[in-house]
Order: structure tokens, then C-alpha cells, then sequence
């Protein structure tokens, strides 16, 4: 690939922040919690195979919250359906935890674009629907959801129906539907995609002090750069289709963090270097 699909050289400023980044930064003594280790995928596409992915390796270590941007097309939400087991990579392993888990389900929490909650189902009962089918105790279950109900604002809905619900309100539903289940990982694909600007970034808001009251592990898919770097602790770009890796980004910013952030020199900075490697991709 040309050199110009890379962003422009870092400053000085950049380069300082960088060498502070996350504590998850090429940390070579702390086996990776979750590795895909040169993952492809093709699809058949008629008499073709429409190739999605080729080589494509990331990491995520304990705690670690993982973007994952890239164009449309370029088979970001095929990842995560083959961290879940839904699919198959043609070629390559998914290591979770030192065990390769390739198409084996139920080893990842997963929260999709839209809520998906069952309309016949409380929001109560919609929490603790990845802990029933876990196998876990039903009234444990409905206790802890009730705890964290309340942790979030929506208490008074618990025996309230999904429709009684505005759409931010039922992500976060949603969320710790995902997050209260037994896995240790979370995939979250493009959670916020339907929802409108300001409740978008309320739902931001929202993840990152719920968030880092937890500290599980994350893969999030998302078209939206200022959401990655506000959210993340590592940031992996994807090229276009057949896309693979064109850039790892350890995002410097400590936690706590709020939304006045995105403001600062540093983060326009970094969002501008991401901006440019997506564009120079999309225009090559």
C-alpha cells in the first residue's frame, strides 16, 4: 500500500503523549486475553469469493477497551461474529485466554446496533436473559439486575416492557443485558449507530462511568473517530476490502475521562490523524 493511505507524521506533542499511552501498550511480559492471530474471511458471491478480510491480528489484554474503525464494507461486524462463534475464519486462530475458539459460542457478551430486547419480557427479565440461559440462579439474577438498574436511572422500569422505553434507554438495557452475563468479554457493535447526536453522546457518557466501574474487557466496532479515542484504550484502523490492519493506535488519555476532552489540542490532534488515514484510504 502507498505511503500516502498513513496519516501525516506525528509532532513532537504527539509523540510525548504516545509514549505515555494506555498501560495495555506493547506490555510483552501480560499474555493477550483475547488474540486473532492472522484471521481471513471470504464470502461466496455467486460463482466468486468476495474476500472480506485478509490477515488481520489484534489484541485486547485484561481490562482493555479495543476500537476497531475502518470503512463501510470492510467486515468490522464479521469480526465480532467470529469472536462469537458464529462464523468461521478460513484461515487463522481466535485465542481466548490461551483457548483457540474458533466458532465455539457463548464466550462473548454481545450487544448488536439495535437492542434486540423481547417485547413479551420485563426490562428486568430482559437484563438477566444471558444469565438464565447460562444456567444461573434465577431470584441471584434478578437481584443483581435490580442493583444495577438503579445504578443506571431506569429502577422505576424494572417491571416495565421494552416499548414503554425511549431508545437510549433501552441500549443501556442492552448494555448491561451484555454486561451482567458470565463472559468476561464484551463485543459491542456500533451501540450507538441509531440514536441521535445529543443522546449519543449522553449513551458515551454513560458507558465510560459505567465503564470503569467494571473494567471487563471490550471489542468496539464504530464508524465514529471522536467516539473511538473518547472511549478507547486502543484503536485498530482496517483498510478497505479485503481490509487488514493499517494502523494501531494506544490512545495516551487517562482515566477518568470526561466529553470536555474532546476539546483539547491532543485529542483533535489525534482525531485529525485518524480522520486522515479513513480518508486517504477511502480516496486510494
Amino acid at each position: 500500500m502507498p505511503d500516502s493511505t498513513y496519516p501525516p507524521a506525528a509532532t513532537a506533542t504527539e509523540r510525548d503523549a504516545a509514549a505515555t499511552a494506555s498501560p495495555f501498550a506493547e506490555n510483552g511480559n501480560a499474555r493477550p486475553f483475547l488474540e486473532l492471530r492472522n484471521i481471513s474471511k471470504a464470502f461466496a458471491q455467486g460463482k466468486q469469493q468476495l474476500q472480506v478480510m485478509e490477515n488481520i491480528s489484534l489484541t485486547v489484554h485484561e481490562g482493555e477497551f479495543v476500537s476497531v474503525i475502518g470503512p463501510s464494507g470492510s467486515g468490522k461486524s464479521t469480526l465480532l461474529q467470529m469472536i462469537g462463534g458464529v462464523l468461521l475464519p478460513d484461515q487463522g486462530d481466535i485465542v481466548l485466554q490461551g483457548q483457540r475458539i474458533n466458532g465455539l459460542q457463548g464466550k462473548a457478551g454481545y450487544m448488536p446496533q439495535q437492542p434486540a430486547l423481547l417485547p413479551w419480557r420485563t426490562i428486568e427479565k430482559n437484563v438477566i436473559l444471558a444469565r438464565e440461559t447460562a444456567g444461573m440462579p434465577r431470584q441471584e439474577s434478578l437481584a443483581l439486575a435490580r442493583t444495577w438498574l438503579d445504578k443506571v436511572g431506569l429502577g422505576g422500569f424494572a417491571r416495565a416492557y421494552p416499548r414503554t422505553l425511549s431508545g437510549g434507554m433501552q441500549q443501556r438495557v442492552a448494555f448491561l443485558r451484555a454486561l451482567l452475563g458470565p463472559q468476561s468479554l464484551l463485543c459491542l457493535d456500533e451501540p450507538f449507530s441509531a440514536l441521535d447526536a445529543f443522546t449519543r453522546s449522553e449513551m458515551q457518557a454513560w458507558l465510560l462511568r459505567i465503564w470503569e466501574e467494571n473494567r471487563r474487557s471490550v471489542v468496539f466496532i464504530t464508524h465514529h473517530i471522536e467516539e473511538a479515542l473518547l472511549l478507547s484504550d486502543t484503536i485498530y484502523v482496517l483498510s478497505s476490502r479485503p481490509a487488514h490492519v493499517i494502523q494501531k493506535v494506544s490512545v495516551p488519555f487517562p482515566r477518568p475521562r470526561r466529553e470536555e476532552l474532546v476539546d483539547t489540542p491532543e485529542f483533535i490532534a489525534l482525531r485529525r490523524q485518524l480522520t486522515e488515514a479513513l480518508r486517504a484510504e477511502l480516496n486510494g
